[in-house]
């Protein structure tokens, strides 16, 4: 939201969209910002990418749970029945959609009747080969929508996820694979947005945004692009978006000396891409797993000689100042979601570096540093599920494991 409306300030003082871009270390931050640009009617243009509901993984899930929410969406259910692969061939297909329309139900409904094996009336029309599989996926989309009566969206969505392996199915290793992989999480962060909320209403929502990013882009509209595809282009405006350790550098980076080289290239790519205005974004804190994640500024923003900064952060950080002909602005954002829950009063650490510790998300991990910061102890650790985590101790409710 602040990016937008900076943009339709600048603009309103002359300076013309297509000047104006907007850069990020990963293709799945663009989710965030294709959506504020949405609800201010505002055009965009996206520069080497699909817009993100536009995405193959994207569409995979949202498929998923289509099917669960409704069996007799045939157009989900032909997306994903072989995504990945379970050994249903096209004839098998064939079959399937001739048994259904002879007896006037949808497919999927046919694949939930064939998950009781020979009992079910079609389970004659296939081979025992080919009715096997068929029978299977028709088990586990009973199980999904039997779950989705019980479980929050987010939880349905992991269980989606997991159940068909779908992120191993992603991890071809290449970064291509890698960034297909942050496209889900992506995708799971806006799940958890409507755990208090129906799947109904989640689905709604993401047809309604689907829609409204197939409008024209228009040539005259600001620019959204990875710091990658930055490269050989300037703009009067930039901004450069998620300026936090673990995101730039990316935290892929941070045991590997010559990837963290290359993600400095990377930002300083982006700082030369302005000619006349720079703005510097990060957040104070990030959601995901339902709470508020503290995040520390990215290591290269020490870098930056003070003298070259003006203004003021707007929550926290250092102070800006001084002057240059391109100006600069570092601001971190606070209009995302915050915890309700205020941090207890923290005069000394709880947790000391080498400890095990126990997070209800995360599982078990090891304390690799810990420090006071704004009266709370932010807590960094190496968990064995998901690496490394930067948590606030008053929100995250570690246990020590003795």
């Amino acid at each position: 939201s602040f990016i937008v409306d900076t943009i339709a300030q600048v603009v309103s003082n002359g300076i013309q969209p297509k000047d104006c871009a907007v850069m990020y270390r990963t293709n799945a931050q663009s989710r965030l910002l294709e959506e504020a640009f949405l609800r201010a009617n505002m055009p965009y243009r996206l520069v080497g990418a699909q817009r993100f509901y536009g995405r193959r993984e994207v569409k995979d899930v949202i498929a998923y749970l289509r099917l669960i929410h409704n069996p007799s969406d045939q157009v989900s259910l032909a997306r994903i029945i072989s995504i990945p692969p379970r050994g249903i061939g096209k004839k098998t297909l064939g079959i399937l959609h001739d048994v259904a329309r002879a007896a006037s139900i949808p497919p999927a409904v046919a694949l939930l009747d064939l998950a009781r094996g020979s009992n079910s009336p079609y389970w004659a029309s296939f081979t025992a080969r080919a009715a096997a599989p068929l029978s299977n996926f028709g088990s586990i989309l009973a199980d999904w929508r039997a779950a989705s009566q019980i479980l929050t969206i987010s939880e349905l969505f992991d269980k989606v996820v997991g159940d068909i392996g779908y992120m191993e199915y992603l991890d071809d290793g290449t970064e291509e694979g890698t960034d297909r992989q942050d496209n889900v999480r992506e995708l799971r962060r806006l799940a958890e947005e409507f755990d208090e909320r129906t799947l109904t209403e989640f689905l709604e929502n993401v047809a309604l945004i689907s829609d409204q990013d197939t409008l024209a882009e228009g040539k005259n509209a600001p620019t959204l692009l990875t710091l990658h595809a930055a490269k050989g282009l300037e703009f009067g405006v930039v901004f450069i978006v998620g300026l936090d350790d673990g995101i730039l550098p990316h935290n892929r980076s941070f045991d590997d000396p010559e990837e963290m080289a290359e993600e400095r290239r990377l930002f300083y790519v982006g700082l030369t891409r302005a000619k006349d205005h720079l703005y510097l974004v990060r957040s104070v804190q990030r959601g995901g797993r339902g709470y508020a994640e503290a995040t520390y500024p990215s290591r290269f923003l020490d870098d930056i000689p003070e003298d070259l900064l003006l203004g003021r952060a707007r929550a926290g950080g250092r102070p800006m100042r001084g002057s240059m002909r391109s100006q600069a602005r570092w601001s971190t954002s606070s209009s995302a979601k915050r915890s309700d829950e205020k941090p207890a009063s923290v005069i000394s650490t709880k947790y000391r570096m080498g400890e095990r510790v126990s997070h209800a998300q995360f599982g078990e991990g090891i304390v690799l540093n810990t420090k006071l910061e704004d009266n709370d102890e932010t807590v960094t650790i190496v968990f064995e599920s998901v690496g490394i985590k930067r948590l606030a101790a008053s929100l995250a409710k570690l246990e020590i494991i003795k």
